[in-house]
């Protein structure tokens, strides 16, 4: 069994893509895979500022 990672990027509530998103994660279920879903949908995103902290913490700044 192998882990798959989704990242859906649609921004729309019930698009073709989530429709689409939801077949592939049930088929990889199906197949005995497990499976971790991220949306981006509702998520505020933004630029790298190219602070570079993230390469000495490990971690993402807000």
């Amino acid at each position: 069994m192998s882990s798959v990672l989704v990242i859906s990027t649609s921004l729309r509530a019930k698009s073709n893509s989530d429709i689409l998103t939801e077949s592939l994660i049930k088929g990889a279920q199906d197949a005995g895979h497990e499976v971790e879903h991220i949306s981006l949908k509702g998520k505020e995103l933004k630029f790298c500022i190219g602070c570079l902290v993230c390469q000495k913490t490990q971690k993402f700044v807000k």
